[in-house]
């Protein structure tokens, strides 16, 4: 099955966005990526609201164990 992550209305942790960026570091950290791109313009806007690169949400993305651990890892960051 081709890789498709979550729809860009998703919203996880009250961040917009996130959960799909999340999917996409996974797929990215796996090369299971395909035709989608991480960091997309979109996602470079969510890593600037919060102040880290797209190396550091990878890093972060691969130690973590589920979604709710990224969550509560980036929300302290997160600047709207």
């Amino acid at each position: 099955m081709a890789f498709q992550p979550r729809g860009r209305d998703v919203v996880i942790g009250g961040i917009p966005w996130l959960a799909r960026m999340i999917d996409k570091a996974r797929a990215k950290a796996t090369d299971t990526i395909e035709d989608y791109i991480y960091p997309c313009p979109q996602d470079q806007k969510l890593l600037e609201k919060l102040g880290m690169t797209a190396d550091e949400f990878l890093e972060i993305v691969t130690q973590s164990s589920s979604d709710d651990d990224i969550v509560e890892k980036v929300k302290p960051r997160y600047k709207d």
